[in-house]
Order: C-alpha cells, then sequence, then structure tokens
C-alpha cells in the first residue's frame, strides 16, 4: 500500500507525521486490525454482540465508550436535555432515560463521522484502503446503499496481531 510498518513503533511513527489525532487513529486501526478477516478486510458489516452493524456504526459504537467521563459529553447531556425540555415525560427516571439514549445516539454518531476522517488519515499513511460494496442507486448523493470497507496492510496487521495477547 505505502510505507509499511514491521513493529507498532514504526507505526506510531508514522501515524504522529500524517494524523491530526494519532491516539485516536492508532485506537481505531486497532478496532481494525482486531476484526480483520482474510486478506486483511474488514466490513462491509461487522458482528457485535447481538447486532451486525455497518463498519462506521461498529467503529462509532465501539469508541462512544471512551467518551463517559468527558466534559463535552456532558456537554451534549446538557444541550440535549435544554432542546428535549418541552417532550420529556414527568417521570425523572423516563425522562433521564430518554436523554441518556439521546445523547449515546448523538455519541455513536458523530464517533462514525469521525472515523472516516481517520481512514483518510490512515490511508494518507499507506495502512488502510478502502472502497465500498453494495447497490449503488443513480441519485445525487453518491452513499446509495454502499458500506464501506476497508483493508489493512498486511505488514500492519501482523504487526497489531502480535501483540494482542497478553503475556
Amino acid at each position: 500500500m505505502g510505507k509499511t510498518a514491521t513493529n507498532v513503533g514504526q507505526i506510531l511513527d508514522r501515524l504522529s507525521e500524517v494524523s491530526s489525532r494519532p491516539r485516536y487513529a492508532f485506537a481505531v486501526l486497532n478496532l481494525l486490525a482486531e476484526q480483520a478477516g482474510p486478506g486483511s478486510k474488514i466490513g462491509p458489516f461487522v458482528e457485535d454482540e447481538t447486532e451486525v452493524l455497518p463498519l462506521r456504526a461498529w467503529v462509532g459504537k465501539r469508541l462512544s465508550r471512551l467518551s463517559g467521563r468527558s466534559k463535552r459529553r456532558k456537554k451534549v447531556e446538557q444541550r440535549l436535555r435544554e432542546e428535549l425540555a418541552d417532550k420529556l415525560p414527568d417521570d425523572l427516571f423516563e425522562a433521564q432515560r430518554i436523554i441518556d439514549a439521546a445523547v449515546e445516539e448523538h455519541v455513536r454518531v458523530t464517533g462514525a463521522d469521525n472515523f472516516s476522517r481517520v481512514v483518510t488519515e490512515l490511508e494518507r499513511a499507506g495502512y488502510v484502503a478502502r472502497y465500498y460494496e453494495g447497490y449503488r442507486t443513480n441519485h445525487a448523493n453518491r452513499g446509495g446503499s454502499r458500506n464501506l470497507v476497508c483493508v489493512l496492510d498486511a505488514d500492519v496487521s501482523a504487526a497489531l496481531r502480535r501483540r494482542d495477547m497478553l503475556v
């Protein structure tokens, strides 16, 4: 693909050169390596617990767990609470469940959007190639029923997989 890496140190060095968020990019790269199948291919769908999700949604879900204590997440919760104030029930517990679900959905969607940006940086590093699978419909928006598939560089995948077992 591009500049290949034979160890994690080289991967981190390259990500620090090409990525605006190298730690986030490394986390995404690790998630992709964890799910890579034959030929280092990931997607278009990933099985997660009881769900089968498109790759972008799966990464958004996995990374949403990192934002649990974030100040930004609390600000999002406050903003959504204000936006939904007229629609919330009087029962405080039910209202909090609705707010929590709205925050979780917002974080997942944001994570999926961030994933698209990070994949661009991983492509620039030469670690990932992407293409789309699925039915292509004729409309102005190019996304018509197509789903993202990523292919990891074989050397990068091997370097990350060597470290997937704790000693």
